[in-house]
């Protein structure tokens, strides 16, 4: 820890971000303490400080670094381990934020990180990766994929998959590849989406009727299953007659990142089911479908076969976030995730004598 007990962190706003000092927090039961190395960046670190009322708190939940201290009853780690780890979200508790010198997370969304791993790779993992695995595996039912390599092709298994170029999306699409799946993927950056293991793409860009490109993408295959990892201006009322079209026998499932809204509920047909993913399960009910996830996918990530999302470094440390976040907000960024590195921070710089 610091000398002074205290640490520099970034509290949002409505009306942005701003560089304070705060007590470096301490984990409870069953939480790690992470001195961050690097963090990262996701569409809800710029929406909530807007959307909720009268917020005030550090954001922000992807975070690699090393272990500081560990809570009562956490076994498997120790001070020094390198980590990646999910911080508990939508909480207002400081100490879960990402956007600080260090973080307290549960140590069931917490995984080590192997030599080959770097930590700025390793932090555009945690919420994005699970928010994937929870909607495929869990939500949508579908077929797991091994521990261990890729499982056979299975053309009775496809899968579409919105917004495959999206942090969310690029995961998704390799997680159903190695359980087997046929991918057919909506995306702007198809090349990106390509890279991650996609079979078919469609540019929504391109495509004046995309509910029938996507109909005609699926071809003789029967396509029972979405993920929407967009969830915005009709996409999920639009996957779900997609999917009345396509499945076996016009039932069909589709989960979605955001809530539905009531008016297009009522444009879904009747034989499909729409459910909604929340990755907070991930520390809730689905806890220990997380934990063991997070274990094979830091080991996949590692071996190399699993790709992380594409980094951009923000010059500046935490002094880049609000530039960053604006980015977000402003919808110019694509296939990418933007990444902090903590000690680049001017006042860390300043204060260390570096």
């Amino acid at each position: 820890m610091t000398d002074t007990g205290s640490e520099y962190g970034l509290l949002s706003t409505k009306n942005g971000v701003e560089l304070q000092s705060f007590p470096v927090p301490a984990p409870a039961p069953n939480e790690v303490l992470i001195k961050n190395v690097a963090v990262a960046s996701n569409p809800k670190d710029w929406k909530y400080p807007i959307w909720v009322a009268d917020y005030a708190a550090i954001e922000g939940n992807d975070v690699a670094g090393y272990i500081e201290s560990v809570g009562e009853g956490v076994t498997g780690f120790k001070k020094g381990d390198g980590v990646a780890a999910f911080s508990k979200m939508a909480t207002k508790e400081n100490k879960y934020g990402a956007y600080q010198e260090y973080t307290v997370a549960p140590s069931g969304t917490t995984f080590p990180l192997g030599p080959n791993t770097s930590f700025e790779d390793a932090s555009t993992l945690p919420l994005a990766v699970m928010t994937a695995v929870i909607g495929l595996f869990v939500n949508l039912g579908l077929p797991q994929p091994p521990e261990s390599g890729f499982a056979p092709a299975r053309d009775d298994h496809a899968i579409i998959i919105n917004g495959a170029a999206t942090s969310v999306g690029a995961f998704a699409v390799q997680l159903a590849k190695r359980a087997g799946l046929y991918v057919i993927g909506v995306a702007s950056s198809t090349s990106y989406a390509r890279s991650m293991g996609a079979d078919e793409l469609v540019n929504y860009r391109e495509e004046n009727d995309l509910e029938s490109a996507l109909v005609n993408a699926a071809k003789s295959r029967k396509v029972s299953y979405a993920y929407d990892c967009v969830s915005e201006n009709g996409s999920i009322s639009l996957l779900s007659r997609v999917l009345s079209k396509t499945s076996a026998n016009g039932k069909g499932k589709v989960t979605h990142i955001l809530p539905l809204a009531e008016e297009e509920a009522k444009q879904i047909p009747n034989d499909i089911e729409p459910v909604g993913t929340w990755v907070r399960t991930a520390y809730g009910e689905n806890s220990e479908f997380a934990a063991k996830y997070y274990r094979l996918l830091g080991r996949w990530l590692d071996e190399g076969s699993f790709k992380p999302n594409k980094v951009r470094v923000i010059p500046g440390g935490l002094a880049g976030v609000g530039g960053a976040l604006k980015e977000l907000q402003d919808g110019k960024v694509h296939g990418e995730k933007l990444v902090y590195r903590i000690a680049e921070t001017p006042q860390i710089k300043e204060r260390d004598g570096k």
